[in-house]
Order: structure tokens, then sequence, then C-alpha cells
């Protein structure tokens, strides 16, 4: 389907037409393609056209690392299950101390100088259970306000 557009004058432009008219007329940039997209060469020729530069664009070489291949998320599942183990072993064993492995205890929350795990600073859940009083005056009639002019 053509583009046919009708002028203030009252003439016919079909600017498909004119789109192929000047297709290989030089596009205004520093590109130095013409108007189709060929790539021009030093010599005002094409020295590449529009689907050999589109196949460049859109070329993909196959990656050589991809994170969600079945192999590294296999190695990935693996880690994780090694680390958790190894967290439960130190654990029974009473290498670590509780306090580490997340969970909050009393002696983490009475001993402020404890680094290991940073004070909580609340929660968006905490701020917005906190009640707030809210007091609510009548709107102050406007005809008894002292302020400004009385007649104009």
């Amino acid at each position: 389907m053509s583009r046919v557009y009708k002028t203030v004058k009252g003439k016919m432009v079909d600017m498909d037409k004119i789109k192929l008219a000047n297709e290989t007329s030089i596009a205004v940039g520093n590109m130095k393609v013409n108007a189709r997209g060929d790539v021009i060469g030093s010599n005002g020729q094409i020295a590449a056209g529009r689907n050999q530069v589109m196949d460049r664009v859109y070329a993909v070489d196959p990656p050589s690392y991809t994170p969600n291949s079945p192999a590294n998320m296999a190695m990935r599942e693996a880690e994780m299950q090694n680390n958790k183990a190894k967290e439960l072993h130190n654990l029974v064993n009473n290498l670590v101390p509780a306090s580490t492995t997340g969970e909050p205890t009393d002696s983490t929350e009475s001993n402020p100088t404890d680094l290991t795990t940073p004070a909580a600073r609340g929660s968006l859940a905490s701020a917005v259970a906190k009640t707030a009083t809210v007091t609510q005056q009548p709107i102050p009639d406007p005809r008894k306000s002292t302020k400004g002019p009385s007649r104009i």
C-alpha cells in the first residue's frame, strides 16, 4: 500500500515513489551511507550493501560462557550444597558461634559491642505499624478573619 498524501495546494505526493527514486543519493550526515543504507567507499561507489552490513550487525558468535547452562547450574548447586554442609558441620561441632549463622539470639541484642551482626534499624512494616494521633481542627471562617482589607 502506497502512502499518497494530498498537499495544501491539492497536489498528490507519493512518498514511496520519492524514496525509491532517491535510494542511491548520499545521505546527510557523517556515516558515509546512502539513503538505502549501503556503505559508500572513498570513491563514491557502494563498498558494502545494506544486507551485508545488517548481517555483520546481527551476527552472533556462540557464547563461551552461559550462566544458565545445565553444567554451570549443576556446578553452582553442588557448591551451595558443599557450603551448606560445611556450615552445618561447623555449627554441630561448635566451631562457629550461633550468632554468625544469621539467626538472631538474645546475646547479640543485649551486647551492643558485638560487631558480628549490625543492629536492626527497623523495617517498613514496623514504620507503618506505629500509631500516629491526628487532631483535626474545624476550618476557621474566613469572614471572621481580621487580616487583609475589610472593603475593596
